[in-house]
């Protein structure tokens, strides 16, 4: 270490990053240990003294100071007064194009800087990072892309609203991403009139880059299918638009998401193909090549912090290997490190710079030694001990990043290892056939014709292995509630087990030692766990799922039901957008029971995705309804892709200890004529002594007709109060009968229904109940004993 400075000026200047979490240093304090260690620096040297430690600390103090100083200085911060407005009709910005991004199937997406932001609630001056969603037609969206340039001013009209919050457990927080890239919030423009280019003049360097990315694009899509394409863009512009969400989820539950992301990987192909084709040249000239190759490389794909920080990293261990430093790989990693971290102090709490840097330390640090075993018993057989290798290699770099893959992503990939064998080789064979490609169009187009059928074919047997791989029932472990405790405790034995394995010289004892290792981080681990729905329990999750209804239900046997799925549009699929990532993060692979409360959109919608991704084993619904095209169309897609469908009926069914009453009443039904909400079925959960009671949309006279109907046995400890509080709903009548102790909202923030009523809420306070709604406390959690129900404060677990 003493021979490598640059690993422990890293270290210092990443504990003073983090440090201003905790406070902030004033730039004067810095600038006064500065002058002390000039002054200190001229004297020692007019008397010739030595003093190492006083020396050590005060360098150590001077870069930790700058570490505090850089980070407390943060250019991301967003205007505080703007951070309060979540959302606003008629939002109109004013300001210049910062970036484009490549069109897409249905959106353009520009950044704007503003200069001005205002409605008819609020006016703010200020340079504000706003992204512009353009959702319009193509031939409109097209129009506006051959027009717009980088460095025009704007002035936008449209519906502003932050980016959706951590809102489910498990859930990925939008807006906390959008914040740590300083973008404010989303405006949506779907009026082509709302858009003025009020200033044609461009910003020449980014608009020579825009339309260079946008004549790629091009080339890339006129040669190749879509499936290709899409990667093709990911892989070469950094632009994983045109990939779609199911596809990502494979490729995470297949453990090969890194390749998707342009980032050491892509670049490591770049440095390889640069190197392949110079191979004749001397190692300065090709060294020298091949580093501005990279630079051009990073330009081209827009220097994102994932490109930059990896090619930031492959220059500096160029540089380390052509200066013959390369003995010492994680020096060259630390000051990489230092370069991207005094560039962006932010870049330390993204995923990225972590799951980049702990993956390469990790093949530094676990590699030789591996590399070492394999060699001395692996078979004589070169394609065997290539294939060994090749694990080793990807083992190694999965051992560093796996709590960042635990804590990020809540799962553990089991066919990760296999996957990444074929995956990793296969990817970078699509990079350089795409790279010719794109050459050769240019030369000999009937070629490149042939070259990217190719590309096409390659692409598809890789999708199809990660489709099939990913959608294997055991193809990845859940792991939910991952704390900042087990992380310690995972990179504390870590540390242990470098420090011993050199020590010991024996291969079966340093198999024991790694077991031991092991076995001891699952045992810590476990120390803090807590599980969100516990065995041998009913838990409910009140999910939120904006404008809409959806309720998970664990019973104490382990067994699953989920009433309602939310909604489902063009734009959002709460299936597949919330409910989905929510079942993998409990690691729940199939709902046993699905009910429909009604044929609403915002309550079966987000059903089809979860149907399509086979989660569900059988849907309860009402009796089909000949008179409504979406029930019929709902009912033929379910037999279709061979889901069991019951019609619900006055009956009970038990589930372990617990017991589903659906109270249903024909008589009622037929009074409530063609109103969808009034045809909404009501049942009773119960649990020995603990109660809920679920009634979908129905209105108080359908309300009123159950009470009337059902009186005493509608008390419950639970109320799911109808119609998301809607003032037609939760009459008095109702409410003396159920007498609920805690009642249940679900609506959407700040909807245009006003949801729930006022009124609604009054009566609901005048009865006694507790009320808990998910626009404003998001997910809600109940946990019965079967005496008495308990809410889980998820949000003040780990995740």
């Amino acid at each position: 270490m003493k021979d490598h400075p640059i690993i422990k000026i890293a270290l210092i200047f990443v504990a003073g990053i983090a440090s201003a979490k905790i406070i902030e240093m004033n730039i004067y304090f810095v600038g006064v240990i500065f002058s002390i260690c000039i002054v200190q620096f001229f004297v020692f040297k007019k008397f010739q003294l030595k003093p190492i430690y006083l020396t050590s600390f005060l360098a150590a103090a001077l870069f930790f100071l700058i570490g505090n100083l850089l980070a407390s200085y943060n250019p991301r911060t967003i205007n505080q007064d703007f951070k309060k407005i979540n959302k606003s009709a008629n939002t109109t910005v004013s300001g210049k194009i910062n970036k484009i991004d490549l069109i897409r199937k249905e959106e353009l997406i520009l950044y704007l800087t503003s200069d001005s932001i205002y409605s008819k609630d609020f006016f703010v001056k200020d340079e504000i990072v706003i992204l512009c969603k353009l959702s319009m037609n193509e031939s409109t969206l097209r129009e506006f892309y051959d027009k717009l340039k980088p460095g025009n001013t704007l002035q936008v009209t449209g519906f502003y609203y932050k980016g959706r919050d951590k809102r489910n457990p498990g859930e990925f927080d939008y807006n906390a991403y959008l914040s740590s890239k300083g973008i404010a919030g989303i405006l949506k423009i779907t009026d082509p009139t709302s858009l003025k280019i009020i200033s044609g003049e461009s910003d020449l360097f980014k608009n020579t880059l825009h339309q260079l990315r946008k004549g790629i694009d091009y080339q890339l899509k006129k040669y190749h299918n879509q499936e290709t394409f899409s990667l093709l863009r990911g892989l070469l512009l950094a632009d994983r638009g045109e990939i779609n969400y199911e596809t990502k989820t494979h490729f995470i539950n297949a453990g090969v998401v890194h390749v998707l992301a342009v980032s050491g990987l892509n670049v490591g192909f770049i440095v390889l193909i640069f190197l392949l084709s110079l191979g004749r040249l001397n190692l300065f000239v090709r060294s020298g090549i091949t580093i501005a190759g990279l630079l051009f490389y990073m330009i081209l794909t827009g220097s994102p912090a994932s490109v930059f920080r990896a090619t930031i990293m492959a220059v500096a261990i160029i540089i380390a290997f052509m200066t013959n430093r390369s003995n010492h790989l994680i020096n060259s990693i630390a000051l990489a490190a230092l370069v991207v971290l005094i560039f962006d102090p932010n870049e330390l709490y993204d995923a990225g710079f972590q799951l980049s840097f702990s993956a390469v330390i990790s093949m530094a640090l676990f590699y030789p030694p591996m590399e070492a075993l394999i060699k001395k018993y692996s078979p004589e057989n070169k394609f065997f001990r290539y294939l060994f290798l090749t694990i080793g290699l990807s083992l190694s770099a999965q051992i560093g990043t796996l709590p960042f893959t635990f804590f990020y992503f809540s799962k553990f990939s089991t066919v990760s290892p296999l996957t990444n064998l074929i995956v990793i080789p296969a990817i970078g064979l699509i990079t350089g056939i795409g790279i010719i490609t794109l050459i050769v169009s240019t030369l000999i187009p009937f070629i490149a014709i042939y070259m990217a059928e190719t590309n096409n074919l390659i692409t598809s047997l890789i999708f199809y292995l990660i489709n099939f791989s990913g959608s294997l029932e055991y193809s990845y472990i859940a792991v939910n509630d991952y704390s900042f405790f087990d992380f310690t405790i995972f990179y504390l034995f870590l540390v242990v087990l470098i420090l011993l394995f050199r020590k010991f010289q024996n291969s079966v004892s340093k198999i024991i030692l790694s077991c031991f290792i092991v076995i001891n981080i699952f045992l810590f681990s476990s120390l803090d766990d807590k599980e969100l729905l516990p065995d041998k329990f009913l838990s409910i999750i009140m999910i939120d799922v904006g404008q809409g209804d959806s309720f998970l239900i664990k019973f104490p046997n382990g067994k699953t039901a989920l009433v309602d799925a939310g909604n489902a549009t063009s734009t959002f699929d709460n299936g597949e957008r919330v409910i989905l990532p929510l079942l993998n993060y409990l690691g729940i692979k199939k709902i046993d029971y699905g009910i429909v409360s009604h044929i609403d959109s915002d309550h079966y919608g987000g059903f089809v995705a979860l149907v399509l991704s086979g989660m569900i084993e059988e849907i309860y619904k009402t009796e089909l309804d000949t008179s409504l095209s979406k029930d019929c169309k709902f009912e033929n897609f379910l037999h279709a892709q061979g889901v069991k469908l019951k019609y619900i009926k006055h009956e009970k069914i038990e589930i372990g200890n617990a017991v589903l009453y659906f109270l249903h009443d024909e008589s009622i039904k037929n009074s409530a004529g063609e109103s969808t909400n009034d045809r909404s079925e009501l049942f009773k959960l119960v649990y020995r002594e603990t109660s809920f009671l679920f009634t979908g949309d129905m209105g108080k006279k359908i309300e009123n007709l159950f009470s009337d109907r059902f009186q005493s046995l509608l008390d419950s400890d639970v109320l799911k109060v109808a119609h998301h509080g809607s003032k037609t709903s939760t009459s008095e009548f109702l409410l003396e009968n159920v007498s609920p102790e805690y009642s249940l909202i679900s609506a959407g923030f700040k909807n245009k229904f006003g949801h729930p009523a006022d009124e609604v809420l009054y009566r609901l306070n005048e009865s006694g109940t507790e009320i808990f709604r998910t626009d404003l406390q998001s997910a809600v959690i109940l946990v019965s004993d079967g005496k008495t129900i308990t809410f889980n404060k998820w949000k003040n677990n780990h995740q």
